[in-house]
């Protein structure tokens, strides 16, 4: 669970009935108490740890949308491509194919 100022940031599981845990920890915190009024956004774990390890932030993606005028999905997969086209990129790809 991380928390980038007033936001918070943790990892669940999304039920077969579409449901999600939110962990007691962060129902402690001020402004998330039961029936207290929130914003969620939805990242897929694996986009968001890709991004985490290029050091790239939620804030990064959303200020780069704004300045490119993009949508913040095209963002993530631009992102997420980044180094792909690259001459050694090709190499390690084929690393894995017979």
């Amino acid at each position: 669970m991380k928390g980038h100022g007033g936001d918070l940031d943790f990892e669940t599981v999304i039920d077969a009935g579409g449901r999600i845990e939110v962990p007691e920890g962060i129902l402690s915190r001020p402004g998330t108490q039961a029936g207290s009024r929130v914003r969620v956004r939805l990242v897929a774990a694996g986009i968001a740890e890709a991004l985490e390890r290029r050091n790239v932030t939620a804030e990064e993606v959303d200020r780069i949308a704004a300045v490119q005028l993009e949508a913040r999905e095209q963002v993530i997969a631009f992102l997420l491509s980044e180094g792909a086209l690259s001459p050694g990129a090709a190499r390690r790809r084929g690393k894995g194919k017979k």
